[in-house]
């Protein structure tokens, strides 16, 4: 029932797309003007002045749809497209009867590539006209990634420094920091480790799936940085990530058994 339900909406969604694209033109040197108002629009419609066509201006157009209806019964009702020097005559065939009026059903005329005008000739002074055209329907731009897109993480920490601070993303044996670099941009990473014993603390630096180093620091502790919940914190190491033509995937993996931060920084555009 849900599947069932989904597909309605989406092809009444794709009608009204459909719909919503079709727009009116208008002609060049129209007579006199009716307005035909239906349940779904309400648009004018035009007849030529007497023994004239009406003029239409489709350059960059591949087809339209005449729309027509007319304020009395006729007997085979006809309309002549006129393209270059050459015409064609089409049949209007009844559709319904609305308030009145005949309503005819659309004539589609193709438009040869680089036709600039073409002319509409009925002599029935009975019949309104009004052709309508599909706007081309643009491709939809693709969505910006963001330069700097984080996948996986063990939390947030606060590091603080002075009177300031910054969030670093936590990554142990359990748990990788993963990220993306997009848009071709270049980043560093500074990471820093929580120090327990007298055991070192190892991580790797991985990119698209391999591997690129082992990162091993010392059992240096800084005394100017502060992170929650962290009694003794490493200094900082900095890495400098590979120049990034489009979009690379990198991992920090935990090797020992350490808790670590990082945070990694888009360069600036050179």
């Amino acid at each position: 029932m849900f599947k069932r339900l989904i597909t309605i909406i989406a092809l009444c969604l794709a009608f009204l797309s459909a719909w919503a694209k079709m727009k009116p033109l208008t002609f060049d040197n129209p007579g006199n003007r009716r307005l035909l108002k239906t349940e779904t629009d309400s648009y004018y419609y035009f007849r030529a002045k007497p023994e004239k066509s009406m003029t239409l201006n489709v350059e960059g157009i591949s087809s339209i749809e005449l729309r027509s209806f007319a304020i009395a019964k006729l007997n085979k009702p006809k309309v002549i497209s006129i393209i270059g020097k050459q015409s064609t005559t089409h049949d209007l065939v009844l559709q319904e009867r609305l308030e009145g009026f005949y309503l005819y059903q659309p004539v589609t005329i193709p438009i040869p590539k680089g036709t600039k005008s073409i002319e509409i000739l009925c002599y029935d002074r009975s019949v309104y006209f009004r052709p309508f055209f599909t706007v081309p329907v643009k491709p939809a731009k693709p969505a910006k990634l963001p330069n700097l897109q984080m996948k996986a993480h063990g939390g947030l920490l606060r590091v603080t420094h002075n009177s300031t601070g910054s969030d670093y993303y936590v990554f142990n044996p359990s748990q990788s920091l993963k990220f993306d670099l997009n848009n071709g941009r270049d980043a560093v990473v500074y990471v820093r480790a929580r120090l327990l014993d007298r055991s070192l603390p190892v991580f790797e630096l991985w990119r698209n799936g391999q591997k690129l180093q082992d990162h091993e620091f010392s059992l240096r502790r800084t005394t100017k940085y502060k992170a929650t919940g962290i009694d003794h914190l490493s200094t900082g190491l900095k890495l400098v990530l590979p120049p990034n033509e489009g979009t690379a995937s990198y991992e920090l993996r935990a090797v020992s058994d350490h808790l670590f931060i990082a945070k990694p920084l888009l360069l600036k555009r050179k």
